[in-house]
């Protein structure tokens, strides 16, 4: 993720140790690069496997959240030089686009097999939900597809039956946020990063408007333009903190600011919501609330309050993506699915 190392060790679908480890945000925000982070992600892993005991050698395989992005489909792809590359060259810097390059770097020095599952970017939405309104720059899909499928699946479990049964709408509160409709198994639309703890989200026309000038008014630079979208928007932006718990803290002795800022998290959330929900003609039969910001029961409530009528609410708080990883990388080595290969038009699907 943009702000952690999160690494796991599985025998069989079993979670034996997993840590969840800080990246010091003073030193990646001197670097200019997102593959600058390289080094020091791959001392974090290394670190977990010395301190847990973990013998390399003794790995199947090793699985990894990323893609980059772009237009993947669904399930596990193989990291080859061909998606590594795309990693490197994918035009929007992202955490998740070091993963598989690590990934890929320990497996061919194992001789083992490396995956990413249900990568950045997957790519199963209809037709029309491609159309931007810019015929110059059409929707490239993304949302946090990983955490997303998992906690459908975790929804769909809780009303009784599997993700192909059920219309679900999804939304992960994270550092970035994302909602996306997942018709019968199928993510057919999503939003990419609404306004939440440290994105700006949809900006209506009359702020693009003055959001352009900026681009162009010689005061920022591409990459400032680029910080200002993926990690100094929403809560970051208006109060110097993407860390709710803290936002909460100020509401609670009394900071109207820090109350309205959060309310219009909450509305714009609520709003992505209802704008999945049409996407299959409000035929909903559960919204569950995903990531680590659905832990605060003042979010969950206050969404609830929005949005309950729409269908019933779950929540299936937290991180969900590393046993999403260690069971799809497991079904592709019982050979219960094929794995995709990395290509122009990523037909290629064989078994391990």
């Amino acid at each position: 993720g943009s702000t952690s190392t999160k690494v796991a060790y599985y025998e069989d679908s079993v979670n034996v140790c997993e840590q969840n480890l800080a990246v010091d945000r003073k030193v990646i925000s001197g670097m200019k690069n997102i593959f600058d982070q390289m080094d020091l992600r791959k001392e974090t892993i290394q670190k977990f496997l010395d301190e847990e005991h973990i013998d390399p050698k003794e790995l199947s395989f090793i699985v990894s959240r990323g893609g980059g992005g772009g237009n993947l489909r669904a399930g596990g792809y193989i990291i080859d030089e061909a998606l590594v590359q795309h990693c490197y060259d994918y035009d929007t810097p992202h955490a998740s686009s070091l993963g598989p390059v690590i990934a890929y770097e320990m497996a061919r020095q194992l001789g083992i097999p490396a995956f990413i599952y249900d990568g950045e970017g997957v790519n199963e939405f209809i037709d029309v939900a491609l159309l931007s309104g810019f015929k110059e720059f059409p929707i490239a899909p993304g949302s946090h597809t990983l955490n997303a499928k998992a906690a459908a699946r975790i929804g769909a479990a809780e009303l009784g039956g599997k993700m192909e049964d059920y219309n679900i709408v999804v939304c992960h509160l994270g550092g970035g946020t994302s909602t996306s409709a997942h018709c019968k198994g199928r993510l057919i639309d999503s939003t990419s990063d609404g306004y939440s703890a440290e994105r700006a989200g949809g900006v209506p026309f009359m702020a693009l408007i003055g959001f352009v000038a900026g681009c162009f008014s010689g005061k920022y630079t591409h990459r400032d333009i680029l910080k200002m979208i993926m990690g100094g928007g929403g809560l970051m932006g208006y109060l110097g903190t993407s860390d709710l718990r803290e936002v909460e803290r100020r509401i609670d002795e009394g900071d109207e600011f820090s109350r309205l800022i959060f309310d219009g998290m909450v509305y714009a959330q609520a709003k992505d919501i209802g704008a999945m929900s049409t996407t299959m003609d409000m035929d909903v039969d559960a919204i569950v609330l995903t990531g680590g910001m659905a832990h605060s029961k003042r979010l969950v409530d206050a969404l609830t309050a929005r949005v309950g009528k729409i269908a019933p609410v779950i929540v299936a708080a937290g991180s969900h993506e590393m046993d999403a990883l260690a069971n799809g990388g497991i079904r592709l080595m019982n050979r219960e699915e094929k794995y995709h290969k990395f290509g122009k038009d990523n037909s290629e699907d064989a078994y391990v």
